[in-house]
């Protein structure tokens, strides 16, 4: 058996999100172990852009989600995964082919709905080179016996090791069934081991094999037989498994192996059609169109934090929250008690909360200390390795005292905080294996200075300098709604290997660096409905603004490997009024780039060692 987990991709739709597709999945699970990859496909018509399934893709996962919660799934793992596309077909064969699955299980509506489903079956087969089963759901709802008709061919060994997984789930027994056309025709050999123990063998001589196998399967509740007993046109599934699948009340498996038929000869199958290369510029919008569909999420998705616990335990992960805070006495209070309250106590989502600050000199660290929670001061972590003003050198130094192996940062100046701020980052990642790095986006309302409050309007310097900046230069990362906000989680062997600029550039430069070394599919974003906070002055947005171009222009220059600039400017001159004269004062404004934590001795023996230990 494999190291990996066997796998089995379930294609969901409305008509085929059914309890027997399901209860087949199970049962294959139940035998080898692994898990089910539920697959929901949602297809966007020609003249739309493919972001336009965004809504409806959360629709999708909504009706998985049911069915996940269905009895047959209660005692296997069940992952959703949900594509947006123009088509079924390459969707699936994507889905099962970055899922590394074993087993396609469909739904018989999937398959009869097709113009031509055996070519549409043969496609999918070809294109994916994984075993497929299609589910006939049947009127009868009992699981006693299992119908096996065999003749020789390359479906006999899948059949077999089907019919032998929905037997010990259902502690049902098996009737083997050779049929020959002469009355002096061997059965075909099937190895002993392949066998269900107590397994029947039946032999008859007919020449109409669907009659045969019809009146045979009156007695069974699961008829399985492969898609090519006999057939010879390919645009069908074949005339004996198609009369045998709407010919009997019981349940139906027809079985198609990923292994070429010898006596049929097909034209080879070509994945790349479905296939394109989103590096080259002509391509990058499609292919950024269709991240943002299946990469955003909402954070309603994920407020059962219960079942979000659930995962956290399966996957033998921890969880920790950072918090950076540099004079929040009017907020980190309520921030602490609530996550500590909702996200520890009440259900433990979060192993631990704690406090990074840079040099508070109000309230905050007395506040936080009184409500239990570790606080460390950013400059004294890591002493060796200096220290730099600003957000980011103290997200960078809390990868060493944080313990999770999931982290979580939000922005401590949160004035409406809700647990979704935290368990909408985090949700994600516990739910796709494939995401690394979650962004947060949400409204920001603008107080303006007469006092009033605009709905929207925050976020003026993401739409201003790093939006245009990122369609320029990385517009692979153009799909973000907000590229620098502070709400954001990432899995610690994804964090620990990227740079930190020491101040506003913090956000951008994870961005661009996660993009080059691990690509845009492990990043995601999760709508958090809506932040207030406080806003900044014109004259703080003016710097946050030079620092982010000044860590754009490094980044290029970084992965170009050329100077852009024979220098970058670190003085930035602002212009400083008063009622009677205007002056300028120059600051200088710069981020310092902090390496990968991985290459910090003290951070590798720490928690390498850790690993090491654990493993």
């Amino acid at each position: 058996m494999s190291e990996r987990p066997y796998r089995i991709l379930m294609p969901v739709t409305k008509n085929t999100a059914t309890v027997p597709v399901l209860e087949i999945a199970s049962s294959l699970i139940g035998a080898h172990g692994g898990e089910v990859v539920a697959l929901g496909v949602v297809k966007v018509p020609d003249g739309r852009p493919i972001s336009y399934g965004t809504m409806r893709a959360y629709r999708q996962r909504r009706l998985i989600k049911r069915l996940i919660s269905s009895e047959p799934a209660q005692d296997i793992t069940v992952r959703s995964v949900v594509k947006v596309g123009r088509e079924t077909t390459p969707e699936i064969i994507g889905a099962a082919l970055e899922q590394d699955c074993d087993l396609i299980v469909l739904g018989w509506d999937m398959v009869k709905d097709r113009r031509r489903p055996g070519a549409w079956l043969e496609q999918v087969v070809a294109g994916s080179q994984k075993d497929a089963a299609i589910v006939r759901p049947g009127r009868l709802r009992k699981h006693h016996n299992v119908l096996v008709p065999m003749r020789a061919g390359v479906n006999a060994t899948l059949a077999l090791d089907i019919a032998g997984a929905v037997c010990r789930r259902f502690d049902a027994k098996m009737t083997v069934l050779h049929i020959a056309e002469e009355s002096k025709e061997a059965p075909p050999a099937v190895e002993e081991d392949l066998l269900f123990e107590g397994a029947e063998h039946i032999t008859v001589t007919s020449t109409d094999v669907a009659a045969t196998i019809l009146e045979k399967a009156q007695e069974f509740d699961f008829v399985i037989l492969g898609a090519s007993i006999a057939s010879i046109d390919r645009a069908d599934l074949g005339e004996i498994p198609e009369r045998v699948a709407e010919g009997t009340e019981a349940t139906v498996l027809i079985i198609k192996s990923r292994r070429p038929d010898p006596v049929f000869v097909f034209e080879p199958y070509r994945l790349e059609e479905f296939q394109e290369d989103e590096t080259t510029a002509e391509n990058l919008p499609g292919f950024v169109d269709k991240w943002f569909a299946e990469n955003t999420f909402d954070s309603e998705e994920f407020s059962r934090v219960d079942e979000l616990v659930e995962l956290k335990r399966s996957q033998g992960l921890t969880i920790s929250l950072g918090l950076p805070t540099l004079n929040e006495e009017e907020t980190i209070g309520e921030i602490i008690d609530m996550m500590k309250t909702e996200l520890m106590e009440e259900q433990p989502l979060l192993d631990e909360i704690v406090l990074i600050d840079s040099g508070s000199p109000d309230r905050t660290v007395e506040i936080a200390k009184a409500a239990g929670i570790p606080v460390h001061q950013h400059p004294e972590i890591l002493p060796s390795q200096g220290s730099y003003h600003g957000k980011g050198d103290a997200l960078w130094k809390s990868l060493y005292v944080l313990k999770g192996d999931v982290i979580a940062w939000i922005d401590t100046d949160i004035k409406n905080i809700h647990p979704q701020f935290v368990y909408g980052v985090i949700g994600p990642i516990l739910r796709q294996p494939q995401l690394q790095y979650v962004k947060g986006f949400y409204h920001r309302p603008l107080k303006v200075e007469d006092g009033r409050v605009l709905k929207t309007g925050g976020g003026r310097v993401t739409e201003l300098t790093a939006r245009p900046l990122i369609n320029l230069f990385f517009p692979a990362l153009s799909g973000l709604v907000q590229p620098l906000s502070g709400e954001y989680a990432g899995r610690r062997s994804l964090l620990e290997q990227l740079s930190f600029y020491s101040g506003y550039g913090v956000e951008i430069g994870l961005l661009i660096d996660i993009l080059h070394k691990f690509g845009l599919p492990a990043i995601g974003q999760v709508d958090l409905k809506q932040r207030i906070h406080r806003n900044q002055s014109l004259e703080g947005l003016s710097k946050m603004s030079f620092a982010i171009i000044h860590a754009v222009i490094e980044s290029l220059q970084a992965r170009h490997q050329g100077r852009i600039l024979q220098t970058i400017n670190r003085q930035m001159n602002l212009i400083k009024r008063s009622d009677e004269s205007f002056h300028l004062e120059s600051q200088e404004v710069f981020d310092h780039p902090r390496p990968p934590m991985i290459n910090v001795p003290e951070y590798r023996e720490r928690f390498q060692s850790y690993d090491s230990l654990v493993k």
